[in-house]
């Protein structure tokens, strides 16, 4: 696949029930998607999501060089219990260069040999585990996701340094974007923040609302 500006591409391997519901959530949130199985089943489960759906075997380093893999941003290993196929794909995409890897172990006595072997992120599934991490991952200033319902999250959104101090008032993202800001994290201290008050670089701001809304305003507050 070829690298899209200004868009992550993400490589999701594994489509059982956690893989397929991130497919299924970012499907929502973006096009650039390749996801990949074993299973022609699920692989099929799969295409009604994304364009990029294969049958292949990713613990096979030549598999993952013949699928762009320079072009991938951010891979999730979605296998889960098969130990071996992912520590197997864990070590060939920190060999070929994938600057973010995150996996999913069943057992979390491994989470610290799959980091040592080039995880930056091994998780052990949950209820809401595949919604929150898709939401999470889709931007670098995304620090953290919480559910309210199904179409409403809080999202940590880490403001950069580059950021011109406004208020809140002046920003007026409620009517601009649609979101609310709910707290204001500065120097490891919380506030609920009033109208007068100033974002600025380097704050961690709490913003409610629809994902897709959030992101929108994430692109305006981080000049993407």
């Amino acid at each position: 696949m070829g690298k899209r500006k200004g868009k992550k591409n993400f490589l999701i391997i594994g489509l059982g029930r956690f893989g397929l519901g991130m497919i299924k959530q970012l499907s929502n949130l973006t096009t650039n998607i390749v996801a990949v199985d074993i299973d022609e089943s699920r692989v099929i489960l799969a295409s009604e999501y994304v364009d990029q759906s294969l049958i292949c075997d990713c613990s096979k380093k030549r598999t993952l060089i013949e699928l762009g893999i320079q072009n991938i941003d951010h891979a999730i290993v979605a296998i889960g219990n098969n130990l071996q196929s992912t520590i197997l794909i864990t070590i060939n995409l920190k060999e070929l260069g994938v600057k973010n890897i995150t996996v999913r172990v069943d057992d979390p006595e491994y989470i610290e040999v799959l980091e040592r072997l080039g995880a930056n992120e091994v998780i052990v599934p949950e209820e809401a585990t595949a919604i929150s991490l898709a939401n999470r991952i889709m931007s670098d200033s995304f620090l953290d996701y919480y559910q309210v319902s199904k179409d409403y999250g809080i999202v940590k959104v880490m403001v950069n340094e580059n950021f011109e101090a406004k208020s809140l008032i002046e920003m007026d993202v409620r009517n601009k974007f649609d979101v609310n800001i709910t707290g204001i994290i500065r120097e490891n201290k919380f506030f609920m923040p009033k109208g007068n008050d100033n974002i600025y670089p380097n704050d961690i701001i709490l913003v409610l609302g629809k994902i897709s809304h959030i992101d929108r305003f994430d692109q305006f507050i981080n000049g993407k």
